[in-house]
């Protein structure tokens, strides 16, 4: 079997990808408890005693490493990046998508040393025997800079010497691994956000533009939301889709209880679906 790691910075990009990747190549989201999962995802029952395992689930082994008597209670309560958020499987090639959130580059280390993990079991026989390893990031400022950005904090999964580029896959020692960076071709600034403020905009047209009118009339020119598009653009998301999620947070609106599937076969999910397929095995 062969998996895609698909690191993304953050919860809204998770579900960005895992629904840009049901609407453009119908993957399925898998509903299998851990248990269940193909090692190392899952654990690799021993066959002479399906009692014992060869080895744990890679998710179960990540999560019991952390050292709770270290964190205080509200950092203990919740699991540290990154964390595994879903699975989903592409039913014409067989490939499992891993979708990972892992907060950009401040985790790099620790992303680094979840993929080193799962190929230290290959000499075990998982079923999964091919990896390869996806980032999907923010250009923020200049896609330029991110990519530089990427390529210093993530050094290790790359070539000596080489520099990655967005929407762009190489081999490395740790796998293939590949880049995508949300960003506006015209400006190469730019974050999801932008991508997804117009697909709010199409579905409810008089709620996002009365949502609009509200945070200009009452925003003060030093809020987050007079300093940066991308903060607009997610509280415009979010006063919008309280009629509907009223207390919930954004990425509820983005989920199928919100937006419409059709949302999600345009052209920057067509883009980056087409990134994540073409990865090198």
């Amino acid at each position: 079997m062969r998996a895609v790691l698909v690191f993304c910075e953050g919860n809204h990009d998770v579900v960005f990808v895992s629904r840009s990747l049901g609407a453009v190549a119908g993957c399925k989201w898998s509903k299998e408890r851990i248990r269940d999962l193909p090692s190392p995802l899952g654990p690799k029952v021993d066959p002479r005693d399906p009692n014992k395992f060869v080895f744990d689930s890679l998710i179960t082994k990540h999560y019991r490493a952390q050292k709770l008597e270290d964190l205080q209670p509200r950092p203990a309560a919740h699991a540290p990046v990154p964390t595994f958020e879903a699975v989903v499987r592409d039913p014409s090639t067989l490939i499992y998508y891993v979708l990972i959130r892992c907060n950009g580059d401040g985790a790099s280390g620790r992303s680094i040393k979840l993929i080193e993990d799962f190929r230290n079991t290959f000499p075990f026989h998982p079923d999964i025997t091919q990896i390869a390893s996806a980032f999907v990031f923010d250009a923020d400022a200049d896609v330029s800079a991110r990519a530089a950005a990427f390529t210093a904090a993530y050094a290790r999964c790359l070539q000596p010497g080489a520099a990655m580029r967005h929407d762009d896959w190489m081999s490395g020692p740790l796998g293939p691994a590949g880049l995508y960076i949300f960003h506006d071709p015209a400006t190469r600034a730019g974050t999801l956000e932008d991508s997804l403020a117009p697909l709010v905009e199409a579905q409810w047209k008089d709620r996002w533009d009365a949502a609009g009118r509200y945070l200009t009339a009452h925003a003060r020119p030093e809020d987050p939301v007079s300093l940066k598009l991308a903060e607009r653009h997610k509280a415009q998301i979010n006063v919008t889709g309280q009629f509907l999620f009223p207390g919930d947070p954004m990425t509820m609106v983005l989920e199928r209880d919100g937006l419409q599937q059709r949302h999600f076969a345009g052209p920057t999910s067509q883009s980056l679906v087409a990134f994540l397929r073409r990865a090198p095995f």
